[in-house]
């Protein structure tokens, strides 16, 4: 199994005053993650299907002895579904800076990027909020817009990707693991 490991700078700012971006590719559109929510990147391994996730969630795959929990974002985004092979690639996240892991099933991984503020615009400058549920499945999804070498890059908000209800799911399915750091549901 060949893996990536991205190095993840100190936040500097506010959450799209970005240092660098990892890019992929769903479905021919670019879009980024902060590399400070990049863990790192694996090729296809085999997902074990549950019963009763969101529909959202393949399954999960052991990450070093740890159950992590993979979303196809092709499936995410309605769009049409892709066989996976054996270099697909999953970028493995960290949901919300707690440790708790998400595996992102994209089409391709691209490359690091540098990004200046000044080229990247928040979403509610570009759709205001209450319109953004009403245009497509990925605007409720996105943090915000980059503009790099005349190319732009959609920034996924990671905290978006699963509403609460789908979390919550989620985290009873999966027991434990699904809780954050620290918690291990014995009382003190």
């Amino acid at each position: 199994m060949s893996q990536k490991t991205i190095a993840s700078p100190e936040k500097t700012g506010p959450e799209l005053d970005l240092p660098a971006l990892l890019t992929f590719k769903v479905a021919e559109q670019v879009y980024g993650l902060p590399v400070t929510n990049v863990a790192r990147i694996i090729e296809m391994v085999t997902i074990t299907r549950l019963p009763d996730v969101p529909a959202t969630i393949q399954g999960i795959i052991n990450l070093q002895g740890k159950a992590v929990p993979v979303m196809d974002l092709r499936q995410r985004f309605g769009l049409p579904p892709k066989p996976y092979g054996l270099h697909t690639p999953i970028i493995l996240t960290d949901i919300d800076g707690t440790g708790r892991m998400l595996g992102l099933v994209v089409d391709m991984v691209e490359d690091v990027l540098d990004v200046s503020p000044e080229h990247v615009e928040i979403t509610e400058t570009i759709v205001p909020t209450e319109l953004a549920g009403q245009m497509t499945a990925q605007a409720g999804h996105l943090a915000g817009v980059a503009k790099v070498n005349r190319q732009m890059i959609l920034i996924l908000n990671m905290r978006a990707l699963l509403n609460p209800s789908e979390q919550l799911k989620l985290s009873h399915v999966l027991g434990s693991e699904g809780r954050t750091n620290g918690e291990d549901g014995r009382k003190s």
